[in-house]
């Protein structure tokens, strides 16, 4: 599609996150001229998937993300490869105001963008997990799993995966990997209330600065985003689809 063709947004601007919604078919058809958008790198990686089933999507997803990164950018490409942290995080160049993450499961894929600011998403498909009990117990901090407790059996699966996207999105957000543990902090377990970081018992001062947002990821999907919103008075969540056809939606 031309960038001509996508869809018209207004430019990024200061306490604005822009979220795309990315359809990540598993069309094989159009493998060849994905590939040819990434970066040496990201090409590297796809090889390495055993079957086209992983290949396609990461491809797609990691194509119209540059896509997009060349359009905010003003360029005409962007094929570079990224800055890596120490735990994985992509970023541009250290000079660059542009901030942006990137999450896809299934056939769906999130793409956020802000400026001068640390972002984190994730997309998580709620069949991605038979026994969740097991992962809560394993991963969860003591709070949380009480929290699932306390909700009806047949809001647990969703609890669970509201958790767990939370959780996600806030480490990628600052750049730290599971590694770092995902026990030490609290988000929110009702997946009917909004969500929330409401403790990091090794960085109690993070609850003033990171904010986060449960994101629409469609029935079958649970989405988060965390922003470090420092000095932001309010966070401008903007919804944007991929193809043209989806048009703009403030939410």
């Amino acid at each position: 599609m031309p960038d001509s063709m996508l869809p018209e947004h207004p430019p990024l601007g200061p306490s604005q996150v822009h979220v795309w919604r990315l359809p990540n078919q598993h069309d094989q058809s159009g493998l060849p001229p994905l590939m040819a958008l990434l970066s040496d790198d990201e090409r590297l990686r796809a090889t390495r998937f055993h079957s086209d089933r992983h290949r396609v999507p990461y491809a797609r997803a990691h194509a119209l993300l540059r896509r997009l990164l060349a359009r905010y950018l003003g360029v005409e490409s962007c094929a570079q490869s990224f800055r890596v942290g120490p735990h994985g995080k992509p970023s541009l160049d250290a000079r660059e105001r542009l901030r942006f993450n990137l999450a896809h499961s299934g056939d769906q894929g999130l793409a956020a963008f802000a400026l001068d600011t640390e972002i984190g998403v994730d997309l998580e498909l709620m069949t991605r997990i038979r026994s969740v009990e097991e992962v809560a117990e394993r991963f969860f901090s003591p709070a949380e799993q009480r929290g699932l407790a306390a909700l009806p059996a047949e809001r647990r699966r969703a609890g669970f995966f509201h958790v767990w996207s939370q959780k996600e999105a806030y480490l990628k957000g600052r750049g730290d990997g599971v590694a770092r543990g995902l026990d030490h902090f609290d988000v929110e377990a009702d997946p009917a209330k909004p969500a929330a970081l409401l403790a990091d018992r090794r960085d109690p001062a993070a609850i003033a600065r990171w904010r986060l947002f449960t994101l629409d990821a469609g029935p079958e999907s649970r989405a988060a985003l965390a922003v470090e919103a420092v000095g932001w008075d309010a966070v401008d969540v903007r919804y944007f689809d991929w193809p043209a056809g989806g048009g703009l939606s403030r939410e």
